[in-house]
């Protein structure tokens, strides 16, 4: 497996200019981590991220940090808490009523610095075949919100203004800035992603065996009836 060092050093080459470097990394991620969840759930290291091919928001973010830190761009995660309604749609009817008990959700986006300006991206977090099939399903349902994105969302970044696939300004329930100690922020009552008084990253780890499969395959459904 490459480091993540060994990926950004391969994905940015023939690059010249930072702009050029944070594009290409970024769309690296956007199309070869699908969104999905793994039995790590937030706790899956960029390594595990990009060795599986899958992750959600936050671990892709804490990758994106990575990829950009290893070809010396300053970034950050950017945690934040969202409504729910974001993953209406994503959870089968087995594990759905982990959404129904956690109504909001912590969301991280990534920060960066390209040539001496701050960028707010999460357009990496969504897969294309994703994306074009949670909006044609919204527009169908007349839905602003669901499937792991929404209404005027984008997966395209052009290096130059800010870009999200996921969250939006006007979704901002709470602010909780930048963090790089995940370990402690997840022991705050900041973390919104807990069921019941267990934090998703034991419920996850516990069940890897048939929840997050069970969500992998349902979130590929929708991928693959927006194909056919």
């Amino acid at each position: 497996m490459d480091s993540v060092q060994e990926v950004a050093r391969q994905v940015t080459l023939g690059c010249d200019t930072e702009r050029d470097k944070a594009i290409a990394l970024h769309n690296y991620v956007r199309d070869h981590v699908k969104f999905g969840f793994t039995k790590y759930f937030d706790k899956a290291t960029p390594e595990y991220t990009l060795s599986c091919g899958i992750g959600h928001c936050n671990p892709q973010s804490q990758l994106m940090v990575a990829l950009f830190r290893a070809i010396g761009l300053e970034s950050y995660e950017h945690f934040t808490a969202i409504p729910n309604d974001i993953l209406k749609g994503v959870f089968p009817s087995s594990t759905a009523w982990m959404l129904s008990l956690c109504p909001q959700l912590g969301h991280a986006y990534v920060d960066v610095k390209v040539d001496g300006v701050w960028y707010a991206i999460d357009s990496q977090v969504v897969d294309t075949p994703l994306l074009k099939a949670a909006q044609a399903r919204l527009e169908k349902e007349n839905r602003s919100l669901g499937y792991g994105t929404r209404v005027g969302a984008t997966n395209v970044w052009d290096g130059l203004s800010d870009a999200f696939s996921q969250f939006d300004p006007g979704m901002m329930i709470e602010d909780h800035g930048r963090v790089d100690d995940l370990e402690a922020y997840y022991s705050t009552r900041k973390y919104r992603n807990q069921v019941l008084g267990l934090r998703f990253n034991t419920v996850f780890r516990l069940t890897g065996a048939y929840i997050p499969p069970a969500i992998n395959s349902y979130i590929d459904d929708l991928r693959a009836a927006y194909a056919e």
